[in-house]
C-alpha cells in the first residue's frame, strides 16, 4: 500500500499486478511473494510502502465482493417490487 498516495488522497492506493502502478480498486492490487514486497518497500526512498499481508488482501477482497453482491440482489429486489407495484 503506498501512504503517500493514500494520505493525499484520502483512498487507498495499492500497488498493481507486476509494479504497473497504483490502483485504488482492491481487486486489481498485485499480489507480491513476501521477498519481492520487502524489495518494494525497502526500495521507497521516503518510506512510504507499506506491506500488507496476503491474507488480509484476500479477505477484503471477499468480504468487498459479498458487499457488491449483496447489493446487487437487494437493488434487483426492489426494482422487480417497483414493477409488481405498477
Amino acid at each position: 500500500m503506498d501512504l503517500e498516495r493514500s494520505i493525499a488522497s484520502g483512498k487507498i492506493h495499492y500497488w498493481k499486478a507486476n509494479k504497473q502502478g497504483y490502483t485504488t480498486n482492491i481487486q486489481q492490487a498485485g499480489l507480491y511473494s513476501p521477498e519481492i514486497a520487502e524489495q518494494i518497500v525497502n526500495s521507497d526512498y521516503d518510506k512510504r510502502t507499506v506491506m500488507i499481508d496476503e491474507a488480509v488482501v484476500k479477505k477484503i477482497r471477499s468480504d468487498f465482493r459479498t458487499t457488491l453482491l449483496k447489493k446487487s440482489i437487494e437493488d434487483n429486489y426492489e426494482a422487480l417490487k417497483k414493477m409488481g407495484d405498477e
